[in-house]
């Protein structure tokens, strides 16, 4: 358990039972974050295909057993206000989804949780993380927290390949960034 943020914020590894408010966070925060880039149907569908608690205790469950991966959540006077989720299964390390509850935004939760997944990375260690290209607030937030932007990418695409995402296959691509983080050599 690390305590972060003037002792208000634990960031903590996952268990199993952390999926129902992991689930809430994200039902909540991810549509709100992609109204204005992804229509209603799209963010239904991710939702509904990266949200079920089955899927998101597998998911804890697998990154707890992994030696390159964590699941990592926020807490704040015990209640679960956002969380991470990094693994090494794809073709590279990726940092999955970041997100925090949407009234607990700016309050320094986000940032908590990146330097405890950058504190875990191993020295000269790297992972990539998409991000939509019309979401300038979150690429401003990872730039202030040392990523770069690698690669232009079809959301659409990476979210199949690296999330399992099932899009319809008449899905009109949509313009994404790949920024990737690279640790200190110690």
């Amino acid at each position: 358990m690390i305590l972060v943020e003037g002792g208000e914020t634990v960031v903590r590894d996952a268990v199993a039972s952390d999926a129902a408010g992991i689930a809430a966070i994200g039902r909540r925060a991810f549509p709100e974050l992609h109204k204005d880039v992804l229509d209603e149907s799209m963010i239904e569908l991710v939702v509904a295909q990266t949200y079920s608690l089955a899927g998101l205790r597998a998911c804890i469950d697998l990154c707890a057993r992994s030696e390159g991966a964590h699941f990592l959540i926020a807490e704040r006077a015990g209640a679960l206000v956002g969380y991470l989720h990094y693994d090494s299964v794809g073709p590279e390390p990726e940092l999955h989804r970041i997100y925090v509850d949407p009234g607990q935004k700016r309050a320094g939760i986000g940032s908590a949780l990146l330097r405890e997944h950058h504190a875990r990375l191993p020295a000269g260690g790297s992972c990539i993380l998409m991000v939509f290209a019309a979401n300038q607030v979150a690429i401003n937030f990872y730039r202030r927290h040392g990523l770069q932007v690698e690669r232009r990418v079809d959301a659409v695409e990476f979210y199949r390949e690296h999330a399992g995402v099932d899009f319809p296959p008449d899905t009109p691509p949509l313009p994404a960034l790949v920024l990737r983080f690279t640790s200190a050599a110690r």
